[in-house]
């Protein structure tokens, strides 16, 4: 009796063992099941950026196109001295250098680019085919003189247009390209701007009904 006893309580503690040793390979399945998916998951995205090498001006913008299957993109600069880049990829340049902004999937390992930005600054300047000042006389209610500017980077002509204004306002202006035609119909000075950028240039234009004034 004694005998069958042992044999019952071993019998018990063999078929426990069998049991853990079971639930511990499965459970062990399981979490090497979800990692392999969640890998291979991974590995079946394609982790693409619109631009690895981006050269701006400064002020200018961009915006880099990221992704990465349903994952977030989460972007960072080594330089916000030099390009800073919001949430949504835009990079501006904020002065002269080079940074590289970094896209990485959120909680992906190893799921990273990397763009290198350029930032350099250019000299402008602009000019009119005219005098600083000029002289327009009034004939039949009016007189329309044309003004032709032309941009330039670095001392290199650019076929960058420029932006035309006049002041006092009212004169009558329409805008060629580079060029515009500006009419103006009443007695007095006047002054000519064109800009691009930071850059500008001017003529003062006074306007008479008679050359002896």
């Amino acid at each position: 009796m004694a005998n069958l006893r042992k044999i019952s309580v071993l019998l018990c503690a063999v078929i426990a063992l069998l049991g853990a040793c079971f639930f511990t390979a499965c459970s062990a399945k399981t979490d090497n099941g979800a990692e392999n998916e969640n890998a291979e998951r991974n590995e079946s995205y394609s982790f693409a950026i619109s631009k690895t090498d981006l050269n701006l001006e400064v002020g200018e913008s961009e915006r880099l196109e990221c992704r990465y299957g349903d994952k977030k993109i989460v972007f960072s600069t080594s330089d916000e001295k030099v390009a800073t880049v919001s949430e949504n990829g835009t990079v501006t340049a904020v002065s002269a250098g080079v940074a590289y902004v970094t896209a990485k999937a959120e909680g992906a390992d190893n799921a990273e680019k990397m763009c290198k930005v350029t930032v350099i600054k250019s000299d402008y300047s602009v000019k009119i085919d005219r005098e600083a000042v000029i002289t327009a006389v009034i004939k039949d209610a009016s007189v329309t003189l044309d003004f032709t500017a032309t941009v330039y980077r670095n001392g290199e002509k650019t076929s960058f247009i420029a932006k035309f204004s006049v002041s006092p306002a009212g004169c009558e202006t329409i805008n060629y390209g580079n060029t515009a035609r500006i009419t103006f119909s009443s007695v007095g000075t006047y002054v000519v701007k064109a800009e691009y950028g930071n850059a500008s240039v001017s003529v003062t234009v006074n306007v008479v009904d008679s050359i002896g004034e």
